[in-house]
């Protein structure tokens, strides 16, 4: 591909932090500048990387002029901070995420680009993901890009985004301004900071869709960030659900509503706990298993008694409910049971599992 030199307002800025992606990270880069759109740039974000990978971005930027390597300072490193200074550095109004050891498709910019530009109500526009290789796809990984792949309108993510990120942090590309003023970039929170990210937007009412096509392939290695870091760690996937989840209660159920929690198994008794921590007010739990119902729950000195479903449905005044019902299957048959109620999604329900 011939050195070309992006334009002083590029379309999309690419954003590619890198830490000790040697082994895969020139495979990326080809990826990335073999765009079929031609009106982009690249911000590689060298995060103290000691393997090799500084001397890739600097031949690649020495070849291709339209590829800028920053660097993190040594005070202030790690995934968030890379992420952000190429935020701050970006000169396009669409911003693409890209991880160093993934591959992209040729025509991935522009199709995300042309989405965003068609809809100017979208914050973002992700698109489906391929893992590779296949040996390192385990059960629980493939369940979960079965599921994000699925979703497919900004209604369907905004509706999951408690369950889990509905959103592959490397498919998606976001507009560049909402980003950096009104979400003011990546946090560190002790959790994954692209779930927190996108909580926050929709949240607040940004909408993310998804293309129905597989535009990123997902590299998969026992290094890699998901595997190694604390921050994806259940712990933390479960104390930011909780805290999303008790601002959310806060917001959208009247004061007096009582809540309770579909699921009394060890997803709804570590939930009730954790957002009880993030002082959500919770009545108790309900579940359908006869062998569970009466018993009670205990943590941090408070005690929750599990009742049965069918005194939910009873009750004159109608509970907030969060379901905690782990799987697809399960997550289908509350939404069917409680929609058979005549309890609608978002007003008297949501799922969180």
């Amino acid at each position: 591909m011939p050195n070309m030199a992006a334009s002083q307002h590029p379309r999309a800025s690419i954003s590619v932090p890198v830490r000790n992606a040697a082994p895969w990270l020139a495979e990326c880069l080809d990826s990335v500048l073999a765009q079929s759109e031609r009106d982009f740039e690249v911000l590689a974000v060298d995060d103290g990387s000691d393997d090799g990978s500084a001397e890739i971005l600097q031949h690649y930027a020495l070849e291709h002029s339209r590829l800028r390597v920053l660097h993190t300072p040594p005070a202030d490193r790690g995934i968030v901070a890379a992420l952000n200074l190429a935020l701050a550095q970006a000169a396009a109004p669409i911003l693409v995420r890209m991880d160093a050891d993934d591959r992209m498709h040729p025509d991935r910019v522009a199709k995300q680009c042309a989405v965003l530009d068609a809809d100017p109500s979208l914050l973002g526009v992700a698109s489906r993901a391929a893992a590779f290789p296949q040996e390192q796809l385990r059960d629980g990984m493939r369940a979960y890009l079965d599921w994000q792949n699925g979703l497919l309108t900004p209604e369907e993510n905004a509706r999951e985004r408690f369950i889990e990120s509905p959103i592959l942090h490397p498919s998606v590309a976001l507009r560049t301004d909402v980003v950096r003023e009104r979400l003011g970039g990546w946090r560190d929170r002790g959790w994954p900071e692209d779930w927190d990210l996108f909580l926050r937007a929709m949240g607040c009412g940004l909408r993310i869709g998804r293309i129905p096509e597989v535009l990123v392939e997902w590299r998969l290695h026992p290094a890699q960030l998901t595997r190694q870091h604390p921050r994806y760690a259940e712990s933390a996937l479960l104390a930011a659900r909780a805290s999303f989840l008790a601002d959310h209660l806060a917001t959208h159920v009247e004061p007096g509503r009582p809540i309770q929690i579909l699921g009394a198994g060890p997803v709804g008794k570590a939930l009730i706990k954790a957002l009880t921590a993030c002082g959500a007010t919770i009545e108790g739990l309900t579940d359908v298993d006869p062998r569970k119902v009466g018993g009670v729950v205990r943590g941090g000195g408070h005690a929750w008694r599990v009742t049965a479903i069918s005194q939910l449905r009873a009750r004159s005044l109608r509970p907030f409910a969060l379901s905690a019902v782990a799987g697809a299957p399960a997550r289908a048959g509350v939404r069917a049971e409680l929609a058979s109620w005549g309890w609608r999604e978002g007003l008297d329900f949501v799922v969180a599992a």
